[in-house]
C-alpha cells in the first residue's frame, strides 16, 4: 500500500506548473504556449489514466456543465465560430485541470506546496515590478502617475497576482505563524501600489474587511473602527489631491465608461446567445464607431483592441447571453454559499482560516465588477485559476482539519 505521507515526484507537478504559468504570464513564446496549453493537457491525461475524474460537488459541477453547453451553443451562432470554439475548448480544458487539481491535492503537504509556489511566484513578480520601476519599462499616465508591471505587460494582471500572493502569504501565516510571511504581505502590497491597479487595491481592502468580520461587535471593536475611519478620513483630506491622482479617480473611469457602454449596447442586440466567446474584439470595434466620443479616445481603444468590458458579468452577457450569465452567477452563488455555511459550522480554532477564504471570495467577486478576468474568462489560466485553487483548498481543508493531517 502507498503511504500518503510519502513524498514523491508526483507532489511537484502542480506547484511547478503554477510557478511557470504565473511567471511566464505575458511571455509571447513557444515556451509559454507549451506551459499554458501542452502542460495542462499532459497533466489531465495523466490523471485521466490514473483516476476517474469525478467530483463530490455534484451541483456545482452540473451548473458548470450547463455553462459549457451554453458556450458550445453560442459558438455555433458566433460571428467568428473558430475563435469561439477554441475558447470553449480552452474552458473545457480549464475545468478538467481544476478537477485534476482536486484529485491531486489529497494531502496537507501538497496544499503547502501549492501555497509556497504561489508565494514564490509573487515574490519573483514583485521583485521584477520594483526593479522595472527604476530600471525597466514603465507606464506614465496623463496625470503623471508612473506604473510598472515587471515582466507582466499588463499592470492590472500584475496587480492581481500581487493581491493573490498577499492573501496566500497571510494564509501561510495562519498555518505557520511565521512573522516573515507578514513582511512578504507588505512586500506584495507594495507591488500592488506600484502597478496602480485600482481593482486589486479594492480587492485587498474588501478581503481585509470581510476577514475581520470574525470579530464580534464589542465596544472595543466599534471604538477602534471609528478611530481608524476618522484617521483614514483625515489622512485622505490632507493628501486628497495626491491620493486621487495616484488612484486616477480625478478623471473617473476614463475609457472604461466607453467599454461599459459598448458592452451594454452589444448585449441589448444579442441578449440570448451573445456574440460568442472571443468575438468582442471584432464586434466591439464596430459598436465603438457609433459611440459619441472624441477621436483620440476612439483611436486609442481601437489601437489596443476591444478585448474586454472590464466587468465579468457584463462581458459574460455580451459573449454568452443571459443564459451564460445565469449559470455564471449560479456557480458563484453556490460556491459563496458553501463558504458562508462552513464559517457557521467551523470550530473556533479554524474560523480564521474560513473567514480568510470568505474574504478572498468577496475580494475577487467585487473586483469582477471592474475586471473581466479572475473567475471564468475564456479559460485564462494565468488569472482565473487562483479562484478555483482557493475553492479546491476549501474542499480539501475539511479533510485535513477533520483528520488532523500534519505531515
Amino acid at each position: 500500500m502507498t503511504n500518503k505521507n510519502q513524498k514523491t515526484i508526483g507532489d511537484y507537478y502542480f506547484p511547478i506548473f503554477l510557478l511557470l504559468v504565473t511567471i511566464t504570464g505575458y511571455w509571447d513564446s513557444l515556451f509559454r504556449k507549451i506551459i499554458s496549453i501542452i502542460f495542462p493537457i499532459l497533466i489531465i491525461m495523466f490523471f485521466l489514466f490514473r483516476y476517474k475524474l469525478t467530483s463530490k460537488v455534484k451541483t456545482t459541477v452540473f451548473i458548470i456543465g450547463l455553462y459549457i453547453i451554453v458556450c458550445i451553443i453560442s459558438s455555433f451562432l458566433a460571428y467568428d465560430k473558430i475563435d469561439s470554439f477554441f475558447f470553449t475548448f480552452r474552458i473545457f480544458i480549464f475545468f478538467l485541470l481544476v478537477s485534476a487539481l482536486y484529485h491531486w491535492m489529497n494531502t496537507y503537504h501538497r496544499y503547502q506546496l501549492v501555497v509556497k509556489s504561489i508565494i514564490l511566484s509573487g515574490t519573483i513578480l514583485s521583485t521584477s515590478i520594483i526593479f522595472s520601476l527604476f530600471f525597466g519599462n514603465v507606464i506614465t499616465e496623463l496625470s503623471g502617475v508612473v506604473r510598472a508591471g515587471g515582466f507582466f505587460s499588463n499592470v492590472n494582471s500584475a496587480g492581481f497576482i500581487c493581491y493573490i500572493s498577499t492573501v496566500f502569504a497571510f494564509m501561510q501565516y495562519l498555518e505557520k505563524k511565521k512573522k516573515s510571511t507578514l513582511f512578504l504581505c507588505l512586500f506584495f502590497i507594495l507591488g500592488i501600489i506600484i502597478t496602480g491597479s485600482r481593482a486589486s487595491m479594492l480587492a485587498i481592502v474588501v478581503t481585509t474587511i470581510f476577514y475581520n468580520l470574525r470579530y464580534k461587535l464589542t465596544k472595543k471593536t466599534i471604538t477602534l473602527t471609528i478611530f481608524g475611519g476618522i484617521t483614514a478620513a483625515i489622512i485622505f483630506y490632507i493628501n486628497k489631491e495626491s491620493i486621487l491622482n495616484v488612484l486616477r479617480l480625478n478623471r473617473g473611469l476614463a475609457a472604461r465608461d466607453v467599454l461599459f457602454n459598448v458592452g451594454i449596447n452589444i448585449a441589448k442586440d444579442h441578449p440570448f446567445t451573445g456574440i460568442g466567446l472571443g468575438n468582442l474584439r471584432e464586434i466591439g470595434s464596430i459598436y465603438l464607431e457609433k459611440e459619441p466620443i472624441g477621436d483620440w479616445i476612439k483611436k486609442m481603444l481601437l489601437d489596443i483592441g476591444i478585448q474586454s468590458s472590464h466587468n465579468a458579468f457584463l462581458e459574460t452577457t455580451v459573449e454568452l447571453g443571459v443564459f451564460g450569465l445565469l449559470f455564471f452567477v449560479l456557480t458563484i452563488m453556490l460556491i459563496g454559499r458553501q463558504y458562508y455555511k462552513q464559517i457557521k459550522l467551523s470550530t473556533p480554532e479554524h474560523k480564521n482560516f474560513y473567514f480568510l477564504i470568505w474574504g478572498i471570495f468577496m475580494g475577487i467577486l467585487i473586483r469582477s465588477f471592474f475586471e473581466s478576468n479572475g473567475i471564468i474568462n475564456r479559460g485564462w489560466i494565468t488569472i482565473d485559476l487562483f479562484f478555483w485553487i482557493v475553492y479546491v483548498i476549501f474542499l480539501r481543508s475539511k479533510q485535513w482539519k477533520t483528520n488532523r493531517i500534519r505531515e
